[in-house]
């Protein structure tokens, strides 16, 4: 999916794992993914200080085919991959995952000031919790560079390094508010949906099933257990 933020676990402490693990499965090792936003809870797993850069190498594929408008001709022409590395200086949240853990129970005071409109998170802390226990890797973290790519540019990390300082205290309840409502897309000002919300256990319309999303995400391959079925 382009734009999308991906809730990653790994057996090594890397950023983007699914560039710089070996053997990085994503069908178990994405915990879930959401497009064009952060969603909120997987915020509420870090803190500023579990902010990491990381140069990483994107090898070239030489053999690997894209398209390019030729405006001569006024169609899309094959062109070569790219014949050199990509280097590139990464920054994005990584902690361990029992700590990670702890800073998601620790987070839910400030988070329950800052959505006190919108009505408590704990049942949704709790499975996506549950989510992350579940999943194999010590590690988790967040690839997030397509998101950032939707901010102008300068402005995604003082956003995100505010964002996971708000889980720690509240100085400015509605800016931070704010803040967050953009990172993660949020349709605030109504009450939160039931975090079991898709097993029928309330008649939903559409902005609960979009709220529900850019609380928790949505399933990439794993089960989460806030979605049957997945």
């Amino acid at each position: 999916m382009p734009n999308s933020s991906y809730l990653c676990t790994a057996d090594r402490d890397s950023l983007y794992p699914s560039t710089t693990v070996e053997g990085f499965a994503p069908e178990t090792d994405v915990v879930a993914c959401d497009a064009r936003c952060v969603p909120l809870l997987w915020l509420a797993l870090f803190r500023p200080a579990d902010l990491r850069t990381q140069t990483i190498v994107i090898e070239a594929d030489p053999d690997a085919v894209y398209a390019e408008f030729d405006e001569t001709t006024g169609d899309f022409v094959e062109v070569p991959g790219e014949e050199e590395d990509e280097v590139v200086e990464a920054v994005a949240p990584i902690a361990p995952k029992d700590r990670a853990l702890a800073q998601l129970d620790a987070a839910l005071p400030a988070l329950n000031r800052l959505f006190e409109t919108e009505g408590p998170l704990h049942d949704h802390v709790a499975l996506l919790r549950q989510a992350i226990a579940a999943a194999p890797g010590g590690f988790i973290t967040i690839e997030l560079d397509e998101i950032e790519g939707l901010w102008e540019e300068g402005t995604f990390q003082p956003a995100l390094r505010s964002a996971l300082a708000s889980m720690e205290a509240v100085v400015d309840l509605g800016s931070e508010r704010a803040n967050l409502i953009e990172i993660a897309q949020l349709r605030a000002g109504r009450p939160f949906p039931s975090a079991r919300m898709l097993y029928g256990e309330h008649e939903a319309v559409e902005d609960d099933y979009w709220n529900l999303s850019r609380l928790l995400g949505t399933s990439f391959s794993a089960a989460v257990p806030w979605e049957p079925g997945a």
